[in-house]
């Protein structure tokens, strides 16, 4: 059996380098909660967004009022590293919010103005910006 010389001229091979990962590394390890807390404040504008266009759209649909009364938004809360706010119809709030759905969904006499699903969708597609936008501000590297 013959042994292939490997010689500068049939050797195969691709050198890859990275550099700068030691600074990034040192600039992450500095951001430290700073991470915690410009989630929290993104996922504070992004709640309040989405609450803002369902009061608009409950506005809009006014009859009795309890829709509009039922429009709420818990406080962003922590647990581990999941970061969370509620945002939507609280029929805690007014007993008859929940006829939201038939404005939503609408009925066999009254088509569907699904401004709840809207609101969602506006923000879910503007989050990312708002994410960048906050770590940023707290000096997290996102590049």
């Amino acid at each position: 059996m013959a042994t292939k010389l490997l010689t500068p001229s049939n050797l195969k091979s691709i050198r890859f380098e990275l550099s700068g990962l030691d600074e990034y590394a040192k600039a992450v390890q500095v951001a430290g909660n700073k991470v915690d807390e410009a989630i929290t404040d993104a996922i504070e504008e992004i709640k309040e967004g989405i609450k803002d266009d369902i009061d608009s759209w409950a506005k809009e649909h006014e009859n009795s009022g309890a829709v509009m009364r039922s429009v709420d938004a818990t406080e962003v809360k922590q647990d581990g590293n999941y970061i969370y706010s509620d945002v939507g119809i609280n029929s805690d709030k007014d007993y008859l919010g929940w006829h939201a759905v038939f404005v939503e969904y609408g009925t066999p006499r009254m088509p569907a103005d699904p401004g709840i699903r809207n609101a969602f969708e506006w923000w879910r597609r503007k989050s990312k910006k708002i994410y960048k936008k906050h770590l940023e501000k707290r000096g997290v590297p996102i590049e």
